[in-house]
């Protein structure tokens, strides 16, 4: 790539070599040719940026220095241990040249021509020297001149850094405003379990009863039990039914369910002689007759080829009559929808909270797969209910257990929308690697600033700085600074660094690089000086990182690096 100017004013390098006549090349005078020097080069520190090395080459011609039948092959080359590097030729004719079309040098004016050169950068040539070719032509007749040497200073490497997070904290979990309130103990615990019955019944079979999940359930209810400081607060019961048959026989068979439930969990766990057991106000209790939204969660989180369809044919069906008349097609014709889906429906799940000066971490046995389908008027009635199960999720994704978490906030979402809910959820669906989803759950809960802190740095993550520069200014911190960098918008970048209390030497560095960007030559030094300070790991980027490139000459930033 090359750019030309022919100017005829001023000189900038001469090209002598001497005419004894006008006729042939063995006329010229070689060694006055030979010691002409050959073009001027700046900068005089070459510098390769990404790559490749720029930089401007002049050439002048006095007044009749330039035969009028002359042409001269100039072809600048960097010659470095191990190789070298041509670039095109350069190519000047006289006045009387025919046949051509070169740039036409002024038999008795000045002619200056200029060009924008270029050449990939190669190891090595940190050590190399620029020289030019040159060769003269008349007629067919042509002359190889000793090569000009034009600069010897070598090259200096700039690197391009890819800049990283300054930090990359953990997704804020939120707690509820009632939790202290309702909950004034120093610690909260939970303990959950379940138990599936068979289809139309309201028996718990043996089988369910010595399950894992409720095994493990009573272990740890004994520890809570002999811990004289242990109180219980809570036992929150979900019972639901699938919702085959009749809703009038389903809802008989709800009922019963729950009777029977209540009675084994308060033999089995040992709550006949606790709070819970006679006092009948601690016992939330929430009856599912006929559990189809449960129904559509287990359907999208199965194997079934079809279950799109079938989700699509139930939620279609003009009637409940019809929807059940739809089911039952499907149970025939899809026996991993009898055998599979339909008996995790057939449940009773129960929480019990209680309280204790140190927290116990107790494992929430409840189904990773099950979500419980609360009715319109049990909204109210579980408020504090949603509250615990989401401080207790908050709890888990501090300990960095999102399992739990999950399961936690799975039940209390459909408990009540809460925004402190969906911002936890939002934490579990990213750590799961399910952007999408958490960014979903970011957006219902961003009337909180936390929430919107976290899709922020969601965002951030994924490289949409522009998109994540309004969320993290919820919370500026060094985040919103990086991103608006990122962005290329150095003005604000350079506020927030100002505004920020920063302690690291990277985070002054990003300071830096935000000043040198608005050529903000005093603020750039200074925080490069501090970055330096805090990291001296930082004079060594410093020196290869091109955005310092514009201040490679100046002394204020090479009494920093050097």
């Amino acid at each position: 790539m090359r750019k030309l100017s022919l100017i005829t004013s001023g000189v900038i390098l001469m090209l002598s070599f001497l005419m004894v006549g006008c006729n042939t090349m063995k006329k010229l005078e070689r060694e006055a040719i030979e010691t002409a020097v050959v073009g001027k080069v700046s900068p005089q520190q070459l510098t390769a940026v990404d790559g490749t090395v720029n930089f401007n080459y002049n050439i002048a011609f006095a007044p009749k220095q330039f035969y009028k039948k002359l042409i001269l092959k100039v072809t600048p080359k960097m010659q470095y241990p191990g190789g070298e590097e041509a670039m095109a030729p350069l190519y000047f004719q006289g006045e009387k040249v025919k046949g051509t079309d070169y740039p036409v040098v002024e038999y008795k004016g000045n002619t200056m021509a200029t060009y924008n050169l270029s050449f990939p950068y190669r190891d090595g040539m940190q050590k190399g020297v620029l020289i030019a070719d040159i060769e003269a032509i008349m007629k067919n007749k042509s002359v190889t001149l000793t090569p000009a040497i034009l600069n010897t200073n070598g090259v200096k490497e700039w690197k391009t850094y890819a800049y990283s997070l300054p930090n990359n904290p953990n997704a804020i979990p939120l707690f509820t405003e009632t939790f202290v309130k309702d909950v004034p103990a120093t610690g909260v615990g939970v303990v959950s379990g379940y138990v599936l019955f068979p289809l139309s019944q309201s028996v718990i079979t043996d089988a369910q009863k010595k399950s894992t999940v409720m095994t493990q359930a009573v272990k740890v209810m004994k520890e809570v039990l002999a811990n004289k400081d242990a109180k219980i607060t809570k036992m929150v019961m979900y019972v639901s039914s699938s919702p085959e048959g009749p809703e009038r026989l389903n809802k008989n068979l709800t009922t019963n369910r729950f009777k029977a439930a209540k009675s084994f969990f308060e033999k089995d766990l040992a709550l006949a002689n606790t709070p819970v057991a006679k006092d009948s106000k601690l016992i939330v209790s929430n009856l599912v007759d006929e559990n189809w939204d449960g129904l559509y969660l287990l359907l999208d989180d199965s194997n079934i080829r079809n279950k799109a369809a079938i989700v699509k044919d139930l939620k279609a069906a003009p009637s409940l009559a019809k929807r059940e008349a739809v089911l039952d097609s499907y149970i025939k014709s899809v026996p991993e929808l009898k055998d599979v889906v339909l008996p995790v429906l057939r449940r009773a799940d129960f929480f019990i909270f209680y309280t204790m000066p140190a927290v116990m971490q107790v494992e929430n046995q409840a189904t990773a797969y099950y979500v419980p389908q609360l009715q319109e008027n049990s909204v109210l009635s579980v408020q504090t209910d949603v509250s615990l199960l989401n401080d207790l999720a908050a709890m888990a994704l501090r300990n960095k257990d999102y399992r739990k978490a999950k399961k936690l906030l799975e039940s209390a979402a459909v408990m009540k929308e809460q925004p402190e809910v969906f911002n936890n959820l939002g934490i579990v669906y990213q750590n799961e690697g399910n952007n999408a989803q958490a960014q979903n759950m970011y957006s219902k809960a961003s009337i909180k600033k936390e929430a919107k802190y976290n899709l922020g740095m969601l965002l951030l993550q994924q490289g949409e700085y522009n998109k994540a520069i309004p969320y993290l200014k919820a919370m500026p911190d060094i985040n919103l600074a990086y991103a608006q960098l990122m962005a290329n918008d150095n003005r604000a970048a350079l506020q927030t660094f100002k505004s920020l209390n920063l302690t690291t030497g990277y985070e002054y560095y990003l300071m830096a690089v935000a000043a040198a960007r608005l050529k903000d030559t005093q603020t750039m030094a200074d925080a490069l000086q501090k970055a330096i300070q805090l990291d001296p790991q930082m004079k060594e980027k410093a020196q290869m990182d091109r955005e310092f490139y514009p201040y490679a000459q100046e002394t204020i930033y090479l009494n920093i690096v050097d």
